[in-house]
């Protein structure tokens, strides 16, 4: 018995010994959801703390399925503004940047470093280098129109790479942050109106939301620059790269609203093209048009010039001799007849041509120049005349 009893108490110490030693090889950021490390008994934010391990994620919300902004080595210092259960909210330390949709900002080529924020409610995005802007998806604070945000490099696809903005916040399991002091004495901006991230919501559900949500910044910008587009006169409208855009928005499968919306979108563009295309259709027509009118205007004009001037002759017609009142005591009457032989009046010579031979003239189409009056002896108009002429005319060439 005794010798069992001295048996049980050697592999206690072993054990005991054996894990003494494991203890002391462990890695000093093994786990960032441990307990808290050690803060001042009622500590008061903000503090400034020291950072005590090595390799520290600096992460985008409070919770290991948030993505990782960068990492941060003892003796690093952060000031901490606020702690949710075993995470510490902090300001970003030197290195960090934030993401915000380029389409929110208004730049001056005079001061490319500075935007200015052009509507309300625009977000702002951790940023981090293991990520693509559209990947990043934690929201650390929302800007107002004329607001300003620094502007980091060229821009990235759709986003600006910024410094992150007043009351911006990441965070950092509180494990590694030891107390150094108060922060009440240093010029430091607390984060008044940032937006609280929700804990350790599942990374799949995280992505799905935000990335809905930039979606919908997508859809609202695109359709921004369709307004904008139908302000310009049609001939100078162009759709192409706005259609393009809205037809992948569509195609993706987790648009969701904004792919829904992009269809109202795409019809809404489809009737300014043909609207476009329909004012071509017109102006061709308006120039083939013009172009009749202005051939049928020139051969008005040519006949117009061939039309003998009527306006001295009291009568124009096709000389005829009269047989009716042939041989008639009281003098010489013809017949004026139009190019279809129907009678148009009587005509009588006077003055110096009264008894003239005017037999050149039957037959031949004329003009007279006298008095129309009526004739007491017929149903038709009489014209004493004392000139006839032949109108000239020109003849159309024969094929």
């Amino acid at each position: 018995m005794e010798s069992k009893r001295l048996y049980l108490l050697v592999v206690i110490a072993v054990i005991g010994l054996f894990s003494i030693a494991q203890a002391e090889k462990r890695p000093t950021a093994l786990d960032e959801s441990a307990q808290p490390a050690r803060e001042a008994d009622n500590v008061k934010f903000p503090y400034v703390g020291e950072v005590t391990g090595t390799e520290i994620n600096i992460r985008s919300g409070p919770g290991m399925n948030f993505y990782s902004c960068g990492k941060i080595n003892a003796p690093a210092r952060v000031v901490v503004v606020d702690r949710k259960y075993s995470w510490s909210k902090i300001l970003p330390p030197p290195g960090s940047f934030s993401w915000i949709f380029r389409q929110s900002v208004q730049t001056d080529s005079d001061s490319p470093g500075v935007g200015i924020v052009n509507a309300d409610d625009v977000r702002v995005y951790a940023g981090s280098d293991e990520l693509e802007p559209m990947r990043s998806d934690s929201v650390q604070i929302t800007l107002s129109a004329g607001q300003k945000v620094r502007i980091i490099g060229e821009p990235t696809g759709d986003y600006y790479k910024i410094a992150p903005p007043e009351g911006a916040t990441l965070w950092i399991t509180s494990q590694y942050i030891r107390f150094i002091r108060s922060a009440d004495e240093i010029d430091v901006k607390i984060p008044q109106s940032a937006p609280d991230a929700d804990i350790a919501k599942p990374e799949m559900i995280i992505g799905q939301v935000e990335t809905k949500s930039r979606q919908l910044e997508q859809y609202y910008t695109l359709r921004k620059q369709f307004d904008d587009e139908k302000t310009k006169p049609l001939g100078q409208q162009n759709y192409t790269k706005i259609k393009a855009e809205a037809e992948a928005l569509i195609a993706d499968p987790d648009s969701g609203d904004a792919g829904d919306y992009a269809k109202y979108l795409l019809k809404d563009i489809r009737r300014c093209e043909l609207a476009k295309e329909s004012e071509g259709a017109v102006e061709i027509q308006k120039t083939e048009l013009q172009q009749e009118i202005t051939e049928i205007e020139k051969e008005y004009q040519e006949k117009l010039q061939n039309i003998p001037d009527v306006g001295k002759y009291a009568v124009m017609g096709i000389f005829k001799q009269s047989h009716v009142y042939e041989g008639q005591a009281t003098g010489q009457r013809f017949l004026i007849v139009d190019d279809g032989n129907t009678p148009v009046c009587y005509a009588e010579p006077a003055g110096e041509i009264a008894d003239a031979n005017l037999t050149e003239y039957y037959g031949q189409k004329v003009g007279l120049i006298g008095q129309i009056s009526a004739d007491n002896q017929s149903h038709l108009a009489l014209v004493r005349f004392e000139k006839i002429e032949k109108p000239e005319t020109t003849e159309p060439e024969k094929e």
